[in-house]
């Protein structure tokens, strides 16, 4: 008996193997082709399965053929396969593009299950970055993400984004989001911006973010999502996670170049009928040439001989070239970036080097931008685990300006009349170096000599770094301290040369030096724990130290003993201002979140902070959120539904007051008597009981995934209140001030988003993904000082439009002159008979579209891939300079009705009588062009964004990737309301949106991206 049953026991183990079957495999990514290490490989309704090594490749035993392997992998969609009789599985497995039910990461690098979120949160992965690339990551995100407004203004490459979420939360001061870099809080600041004058757009800080070295950007949106990021979060955050060492056999090598080609759109449908000139006729001489200079009332074009500014005979028609094109170069941007990165079970480590260099369509212009990414992380030990990142970034440009037409090379080329060639201008200057004038007005310079001569240049040295340790002695318990960096110096010059018409001697207009640094130490204690099969709990607490020190220098000059030396010490007239803001906010927070049987899940959040630049008395204010989230299809029985919650959240924000707000400071001015410098004060009036601004929020919303994750649907309704913001507002000039700091503001945002997308189609072969967002934000300001019914925050350069804040309008109404009428409706003509402006400025509408939205496709057939996106604004408004100058220049089609014969004008006089009268064309228009709501315009759009077609090449042995991309972007308007100029021309990235000015023609720009992996 003692030998028959160990052979009965053989006998039936053999039995089992026999009935076993073993499978194996290779998973992958259906997007790159790159295998998926350590995807789950399970047998479904067992706990048997495996994990795929780091080729992606499995192997595991089935019972029999009708089992199930369901395959999965964190960010991506789950795969099952019947085995049937195969031995041999492979598995493409698609981008969860819901991004429901896996770990995301929210506030102060928090990893938490998506599922347990009372708000919204959206996710952008890096490889949408990386082919239809701009410059500026923040660039990219136009039309992505429901709530998310992005632009660029009309400034050239390397300049400044503005990106807002739902909506604009302060009047005066910043309504961007926090970015932050791998927990490095990035200070984003503009660094130098256009105003009513003229200026140049110094950038910003997300620019200096290389795309290559993205993973993911994590978009926190609401304040119960932001709020333990405490006043920082009132605008939202933007998660940048870069990317990181990855366990693999040997070293990693990733290397991706990017080659692209930019062109100028040229929106203008000017008249080409009628030549330089003016009251009709051609210029007789060289004097009338130059005096008639940019202005287009001449004779009509007979191809005649006239003289020209050069006082030389040129004919009298159109010219055969295009101006805008041969003064516009073609623009191109060469990126490189390199990555190398290995780990193993202890750690892993990445280093990439970035490469940019671009010129600019504008002749001269250029930014280039070399950055170095260092991400290294060790296991010191089983529960301590240490981490550190370092990303370098070394940027320049050659800038150009924009706006006014001193120095502004976009100026006169775009007023050009028809019969005067660009190339007469050329190359701007003479022998001696001074400018070759081709009008009467001196302040107008010649374009050429603008693009040749004329200095702006930055350049900018910025080092993010952050070093953390994170201690897990339980399961269930960590404790981690970090302390993160971000210092940037940076240096501007702008010049303008000796022999510049309106200054012969020249000036140096500005010479800035900024030197930033600030530092965030924080710590976190973190608890999760299953109290028992139904609760679970979750308990953050951690405090974060803050110190920003700032110390510029700005120079300028003017004067100088001797010709193209611009040296301060040799100029007759000469300033300097220092200053050096310092600011220090501690922190204490904590959030607690209670599970109930994985579908109910509350969480509670409180932040204070402690500001220095808050008067002692006001200067702690505090953050508490509340956030619910029901995954209702835990509890009910739907086989239809996959998934589905809803959540709401509730959270109470803010912001602390500018530096120097509170108190009196004193300056010096660069004059002074007898030696003795020249005292002054501040323009703005302290307030020393200034108080924290506040922001409430209230969010609803739910998620649904159907049709096994085919179709999903995300909708969102908030409603946010600024109840006391702080702006700078204006008094008496008699008081000796101009402004004064106060707490006085309401405003209120209320909107809805909707996120709609899934997989239409799916087959082994053929995949097409999509997602379509909308978002319409209403934001209206409530309520302003006791008195006041607006706020006045931009002015065009001719100070015919304004951009106000009015009580009970929504944000940045655009104030333009109307006709000046009597109250039948009939013009009031002036002594001359002309049509006059009102008085009064009327509002015609926001500058800020409240609605955004995009529509994204990915259409995959085997190993190629076709994607592209198209984006929409509407509810805007735009005041253009552009067409106003080309109403008083005689360049706009409109001015063709009445050429040669006169314009009747009807009307009455100033005592109501009345009036008719022939008046000239050139004067009629003239009068017109300072009627500015006749050029304000829907700034409505949609447009071709981007398109990107991509084969991946199958597998080449010991090439893990290969992949070959055409691209294109900005395109091209499929529909657009202003005419000669883009709808996206604004040239401010501030509050000021609304109007447009002689900035930089926008762009369309192609090119090829490869990318390799080893």
């Amino acid at each position: 008996m003692k030998r028959i049953l160990p052979f009965c026991m053989l006998m039936l183990m053999g039995i089992v193997v026999l009935g076993q079957q073993t499978v194996s495999g290779t998973v992958s990514d259906a997007q790159s082709g790159e295998p998926i290490p350590g995807a789950t490989v399970l047998i479904k309704g067992t706990d048997s399965g495996t994990t795929t090594d780091l080729d992606g490749k499995f192997r595991i035993q089935i019972e029999n053929e009708t089992d199930v392997l369901v395959f999965s992998s964190i960010g991506f969609a789950s795969v099952e396969q019947v085995v049937g009789s195969r031995a041999i599985i492979t598995v493409a497995m698609d981008a969860d593009i819901t991004q429901l039910g896996e770990v995301v990461v929210t506030a102060l690098g928090i990893e938490r299950d998506s599922k347990t979120l009372g708000y919204s949160v959206s996710r952008v992965k890096g490889e949408q970055f990386t082919k239809a690339r701009e410059i500026s990551v923040a660039d990219n995100l136009v039309g992505r993400v429901a709530g998310l407004n992005s632009s660029a203004p009309s400034t050239g490459p390397g300049g400044s984004s503005r990106v807002t979420i739902r909506g604009n939360s302060s009047l005066s001061f910043n309504n961007q989001p926090l970015y932050v870099i791998n927990g490095i809080q990035m200070n984003n600041d503009n660094l130098g911006s256009v105003g009513k004058w003229d200026g140049a757009d110094f950038g910003d800080g997300i620019s200096s973010i290389n795309p290559d070295d993205i993973e993911d950007i994590t978009v926190l949106k609401g304040g119960a999502a932001a709020a333990l990021y405490g006043q920082r979060g009132r605008n939202g955050v933007i998660l940048i996670t870069t990317k990181s060492g990855k366990s693999s056999q040997g070293l990693g090598v990733e290397f991706n170049s990017n080659v692209a080609i930019s062109r100028i759109n040229d929106f203008r449908d000017f008249q080409e009928k009628y030549g330089q000139g003016t009251l009709g006729a051609a210029p007789t001489d060289q004097t009338s040439a130059l005096n008639t200079g940019l202005t287009s009332w001449g004779a009509p074009l007979d191809g005649s001989m006239v003289t020209l500014f050069d006082g030389k005979q040129h004919p009298y028609s159109a010219v055969s070239g295009d101006n805008l094109n041969d003064f516009y170069e073609t623009g191109a941007t060469y990126t490189n970036s390199l990555a190398i990165s290995g780990g193993g079970e202890s750690g892993s480590v990445r280093l990439s080097l970035g490469d940019l260099r671009n010129t600019s369509v504008y002749p001269g212009a250029d930014y280039k931008r070399q950055t170095i990414n260092l991400d290294a992380s060790y296991k010191l030990s089983p529960q301590l685990t240490g981490s550190a990142n370092v990303n370098y970034t070394k940027d320049g440009a050659g800038r150009t300006k924009v706006n006014d037409a001193p120095g502004n090379g976009n100026y006169a080329i775009m007023f050009l009349p028809p019969n005067v060639d660009a190339e007469y201008l050329a190359p701007g200057y003479d022998e001696l170096k001074n400018e070759i004038r081709f009008g009467s007005d001196a302040f107008t310079t010649n374009p050429y000599f603008a693009a040749n001569r004329f200095i702006t240049e930055t350049s900018k040295d910025r080092v993010l770094s952050v070093a953390s340790l994170r201690y897990a002695p339980l399961e269930w318990l960590y404790v981690q301290a970090r302390i993160a960096n971000d210092f940037y110096a940076f240096n501007a010059t702008q010049i303008t040369p000796t022999g510049t018409a309106y200054r012969p001697t020249g000036g140096l207009d500005l010479q800035r030096t900024v030197n930033y640094n600030e530092t965030n130490a924080d710590f976190l204690v973190g608890i999760n724990k299953d109290v028992n099969r139904d609760f679970s709990i979750g308990v953050t607490l951690g405090g974060n130290l803050l110190k920003m020190q700032q110390k510029t220098v700005e120079v300028n000059a003017s004067g100088f003993a001797f010709p193209f030396l611009y040296n301060p010490g040799t100029a007759t007239t000469k300033g300097a201002n220092v200053t050096e803001p310092q600011k220090e906010v501690h922190s204490l927070y904590g959030s607690v979140e209670l599970g109930f049987r994985d579908m109910l899940f509350l969480n509670i959040t409180d932040r204070n902070d402690w500001s220095s630049t808050l008067p002692s008395g006001n200067n702690s204010y505090n953050y508490p959120s509340v956030n619910l989230s029901y995954v209702f299809s835990e509890s009910l029985n739907m086989p239809w539904m996959n998934m589905g919650k809803i959540r709401a959240g509730y959270a109470r924000v803010g912001g602390d007051a500018p530096v120097f707000a509170t108190n009196l400071y004193y300056g010096t001015l660069g004059n002074a008597i007898n030696g003795v410098p020249l005292g002054n004060v501040d323009n703005n009036v302290p307030n020393p009981q200034i108080e924290p601004l506040q922001v409430t929020e209230l969010e609803i919303g739910g998620e649904m995934e159907f049709l096994q994750k085919r179709l999903f649907v995300d909708l969102a309704w908030y409603k946010k209140q600024t109840l006391n913001d702080i702006v700078n507002v204006g008094i008496s000039r008699g008081s000796g001030y101009q402004t004064a700091v106060v707490n006085i503001a309401e405003i209120e945002n209320t909107g809805v988003e909707f996120l709609l997308g899934g997989v239409p189609v799916k087959t082994q072969a053929l995949t097409w993904t999509s997602t379509f967002n909308i978002s319409n934000n209403k934001n209206t300001v409530i309520g302003l000082a006791e008195g006041q019914d607006k706020l006045t925050v931009g002015e065009s350069r001719n100070g015919r439009a304004f951009i106000e804040h009015v009580v009970g309008k929504p944000f940045a109404q655009v104030m333009a002159y109307d006709y000046m009428r009597d109250d039948a409706g009939n013009l009031i003509l002036g002594a001359t008979g002309l049509p006059q402006a009102a008085s009064e400025l009327t509002s015609q509408g926001t500058g800020v579209h409240p609605v955004t939205g995009g529509w994204s496709n990915d259409v995959r057939f085997k190993n190629l891939t076709l994607s592209f996106l198209i984006d929409f604004k509407y509810g805007g408004v735009i005041y253009s300079g552009t067409n106003a100058i080309a109403y008083g220049n005689g360049l706009h089609k409109a001015t063709l009705e009445g050429r040669g014969d006169g314009i009747t004008v009807s009307g009455v006089d100033a005592d109501g009588n009345t009036v008719s009268s022939t008046v000239t064309d050139q004067n009629y228009y003239g009068a017109l062009a300072g009627i500015s709501k006749l050029q304000v315009y829907d700034a409505d759009f949609i447009k071709f964004r981007s398109l990107s077609l991509t084969y991946n090449f199958p597998n080449l042995g010991n090439i893990k990737g290969l992949s070959i991309s055409l691209v294109g972007r900005n395109l091209f308007y499929i529909k657009k309301s202003t005419p000669n100029i883009d709808p996206e021309s604004n040239y401010t990235n501030g509050n000021a949106q609304g109007i447009e000015y002689l900035g930089l023609p926008t762009s369309k720009t192609y090119g090829i991206n490869l990318g390799i992996k080893f």
